[in-house]
């Protein structure tokens, strides 16, 4: 057993500053401590599970998938395991000191970054002083803090959040640590989108992906675990396929003002003119998020459901497959008068505009949404043209 021992000076000032730089966070909590408190993930977890029972973890690992179903909450679990003092390193009790300081963000041998306004910068990597001089030498970076031995746990882990979000510095500075691990320590990199890092980054960890969990198991989950009503629990899981944690958070006042916003832009779009313009406007401000950009991209998942749900009803009026069943019977007669393939072909106009949005050339957000709605809107009138 690993025993602790009395932190150098050194060490001390280096795990200060990197707490101080990295934007760090704490993990979120599992339903129930170790890693069966994760729910749809066995695949993924065996194999992790495996690896820390024969000793055979990499140094770097990248959870990979999509938003909301696990992969921060098993990246936290994990650091317990690695450090756990009943349970380890196979699981985590929850329940010993070591887990305890864990899961409060202070464990001295575990990190964690996170993105400062949206971005992972080289300052969260790779600090530099802050007197202004050009010329003044580097900090030692946060990534090399992992190089020193632990001083409590038995291993040391630094977990990197959202890790697309590091601008090019960051992923260079981290690359340089990927390519001389340390060996007391491991790297864990959370991503939904593991083609915006560094194909070399991508190359020196060990992926380990993440699955969309079924609807059935989120709602399930939602009505025995939250006690939600079997109504509720059915919408979250429509509203925020496969993500379990986007379903929880949902907030359900905001989506049905959202939604009206939305329902309105798409009927602006539709009769054309200057109406739609006002209404890219209103629609823009409806979305959710700190910045145009994520706003856009809200503002045109609102629109994007409800064409689903149109399409939906405009083929068979299957309305089990509607994501926005309280409106199903009043959407019924509006779909009846879309064609099917127009309704495709709107969906195809949101999808070349959300493409734009996640592009590294930042699109102007309004201008976005009013493309788009004129896309939708000559789409959607083409059955009335013809």
């Amino acid at each position: 057993v690993h025993k602790p021992r009395k932190p150098t000076k050194a060490e001390l000032a280096a795990h200060d500053e990197a707490v101080a730089t990295a934007g760090s966070k704490t993990a979120p909590r599992a339903i129930e401590p170790g890693f069966g408190g994760i729910i749809g993930q066995d695949q993924a977890l065996n194999g992790l599970q495996s690896a820390l029972l024969r000793n055979r973890l990499p140094h770097a690992l990248l959870f990979n998938g999509p938003s909301g179903i696990g992969k921060a909450t098993s990246a936290g679990l994990l650091t317990q395991a690695l450090n756990c003092i009943k349970s380890g390193p196979g699981d985590a009790c929850g329940t010993c000191s070591s887990c305890h300081k864990v899961e409060r963000g202070l464990h001295p041998d575990v990190l964690w970054v996170a993105p400062h306004k949206g971005r992972i910068r080289l300052q969260q990597i790779s600090p530099r002083k802050s007197d202004n001089s050009e010329t003044a030498a580097p900090h030692e970076p946060i990534v090399n803090w992992v190089g020193y031995r632990p001083y409590e746990g038995n291993r040391r882990a630094v977990v990197i959040d959202d890790a697309h979000k590091m601008n090019p510095s960051a992923q260079n500075a981290l690359l340089k640590t990927l390519e001389e691990p340390p060996q007391s320590s491991t790297l864990v990199l959370i991503t939904p989108a593991p083609s915006s890092l560094l194909p070399t980054i991508r190359s020196r960890c060990q992926t380990l992906r993440f699955k969309p969990l079924e609807l059935a198991l989120m709602r399930r989950y939602l009505e025995k675990q939250l006690a939600m009503s079997a109504e509720e629990a059915r919408l979250r899981s429509s509203l925020a396929p496969g993500s379990l944690g986007r379903a929880i958070n949902l907030d359900l006042d905001a989506h049905e003002a959202r939604r009206n916003v939305a329902e309105g832009a798409l009927q602006d779009a539709l009769q054309g003119g200057a109406a739609l313009l006002t209404g890219a406007e209103t629609l823009l401000a409806a979305g959710a998020g700190e910045r145009k950009i994520d706003q856009a991209s809200s503002a045109i998942d609102a629109v994007r459901d409800i064409l689903h749900d149109l399409l939906i009803l405009a083929v068979g009026n299957q309305k089990e497959m509607v994501v926005n069943f309280d409106r199903a019977n009043e959407w019924t007669a509006w779909a009846s008068s879309l064609a099917p393939d127009d309704i495709v072909e709107a969906l195809g106009a949101l999808q070349q505009a959300n493409d734009r949005l996640r592009s590294p050339l930042q699109p102007n957000a309004r201008l976005t949404i009013e493309q788009a709605l004129i896309g939708v809107g000559s789409a959607l009138r083409n059955k009335t043209s013809k």
